[in-house]
């Protein structure tokens, strides 16, 4: 196993840990390392824009020490969204993650 130490990964600066919400099936993100450590997130729905190659998403902030912290914070989306980048990295390359296109799904699903 290979770690770029330019970006973050999984096991070193964060983890993934089962939600503890009841009847939702879903993984919470623990910050392990940088500035935000100890606070979880969970992430909301993503869409990905292949033409401008970026990811839209929208994520909660479980619990953090850090008083004040908002999900409005740029600085905090932008880490958040780097360990996202790694999460999807990881998934797709063990195929755990099933893309749809939605605006196939609009024409074929009305």
């Amino acid at each position: 196993m290979v770690i770029d130490i330019n970006k973050l990964s999984e096991g070193v600066d964060y983890q993934l840990i089962p939600s503890t919400t009841e009847n939702e099936q879903a993984w919470w993100v623990r910050l392990l390392s940088g500035p935000y450590v100890e606070t979880v997130v969970s992430f909301g729905n993503l869409r990905v824009n292949g033409k401008e190659e970026q990811i839209h998403f929208n994520f909660t902030i479980i619990e953090t020490p850090i008083d004040g912290l908002s999900p409005d914070d740029v600085d905090f989306q932008n880490y958040v969204g780097s360990v996202l980048h790694d999460v999807l990295d990881n998934a797709i390359a063990k195929k755990e993650v099933v893309m749809t296109d939605v605006e196939l799904e609009k024409t074929t699903h009305p």
